[in-house]
């Protein structure tokens, strides 16, 4: 006989597990990771500490999950932008802001690295992760520096140093946009896309 209500059961589990990644996040993205506790998570997401533990071995566990959620949702959205634009120069437009748009949690998910940096729960598929989040970046930026130099559009800039220039300044301005309330991260952005192009030695319009 089939047993009924078990599906249920396992997507009300993840329903869950993803609140409580989701609260982690908030909460350790304007506090320390070693100042937050699991009571500290239990309180943000509205549960109790043995629904986190049914879930969660420990702290830890939950700090290496929040920290996949983080870039997996982060990762989902970079493909969303490099799969749906094609001109190098268009994607790289929206590439710069896109991080204009989700700075808020961009800059989430750039604190929570820097506090697992600074953790002694590093592990290597965390680290894998975190070097793929940066290489998803890398590999869309290279490759439009390159095709642009291909199509003829761009007449200067090598691949791997335009693409590192981009990736440092967006991570500056995104925690800039953290810990600077007043700041202006769309200027920013407007200003630094006017040097690239310069540097790139383009000075056609953007499609």
């Amino acid at each position: 006989m089939r047993k009924v209500g078990r599906p249920r059961q396992l997507g009300a589990a993840r329903d869950t597990a993803e609140a409580l990644k989701k609260s982690a996040l908030d909460l350790l993205s304007r506090n320390s990771y070693r100042s937050v506790t699991i009571k500290d998570i239990g309180r943000e997401a509205g549960l109790t500490t043995a629904m986190i533990y049914y879930h969660f071995e420990d702290k830890n566990d939950l700090l290496r999950a929040t920290i996949e959620y983080a870039i997996e949702t982060a990762l989902t959205r970079f493909q969303r932008v490099s799969e749906n634009v094609e001109h190098p120069v268009a994607l790289i437009h929206e590439w710069l802001y896109m991080h204009v748009g989700l700075h808020s949690e961009i800059g989430k998910v750039l604190k929570l690295i820097i506090d697992y940096n600074h953790s002694d729960v590093q592990t290597e598929r965390i680290d894998e992760t975190v070097q793929r989040f940066y290489g998803t970046e890398r590999d869309v930026l290279m490759d439009c520096v390159q095709r642009g130099r291909d199509m003829g559009i761009f007449s200067d800039g090598k691949p791997e140093e335009i693409s590192v220039l981009v990736s440092t300044f967006l991570d500056g301005a995104v925690l800039r946009s953290q810990i600077l309330g007043e700041y202006d991260i769309q200027a920013s952005v407007a200003v630094f896309e006017r040097v690239l192009w310069s540097a790139l030695g383009f000075s056609g319009t953007i499609e």
